[in-house]
């Protein structure tokens, strides 16, 4: 089991983390990119990233409801910034593309994204740092893909 001392650091840690970089995208976060909220935005990300993608998938790598990707998506299409398609792959599918305006709010938040990227590799001061971060960010994003938090 994990040390106690150790459980507190990253506890306090990361919210460090996350505050600093909360106080970091003030600066930067739109209010277009505000009122879409995060699971709109990770919707809007996948369907610009991959062009065929059904709603099943983007359910299942979200881990949402149904009814909550159908709301989600009905905002985001009142919105004007994506529609359902058929899916090429599969016919009795939908998947999504976004619109014009969907692809420039995407590419808002694609820059708000690098530069919080940006924000915490500037915080290191070697390559070797920069490439441990990345490998033991992708190690723990794996895990808690695999893990029912």
């Amino acid at each position: 089991m994990k040390d106690d001392n150790q459980i507190q650091a990253v506890d306090n840690l990361l919210h460090q983390l996350l505050w600093g970089l909360h106080l970091k995208r003030l600066d930067a976060w739109t209010p277009e990119l505000e009122s879409i909220g995060a699971l709109g935005l990770h919707v809007l990300k996948l369907a610009g990233e991959k062009e065929d993608i059904i709603l099943g998938e983007i359910r299942e790598i979200l881990a949402v409801p149904h009814s909550t990707l159908t709301s989600i998506i009905n905002r985001l299409e009142g919105r004007n910034l994506l529609e359902r398609t058929v899916s090429r792959r599969d016919r009795r599918s939908f998947g999504l593309a976004l619109t014009d305006e969907g692809r420039r709010v995407q590419c808002d938040h694609d820059r708000l994204d690098r530069e919080l990227a940006l924000t915490m590799l500037s915080a290191l001061d070697t390559d070797d740092e920069r490439d441990t971060f990345v490998t033991l960010i992708e190690k723990m994003s794996r895990h808690l893909a695999r893990t029912d938090i």
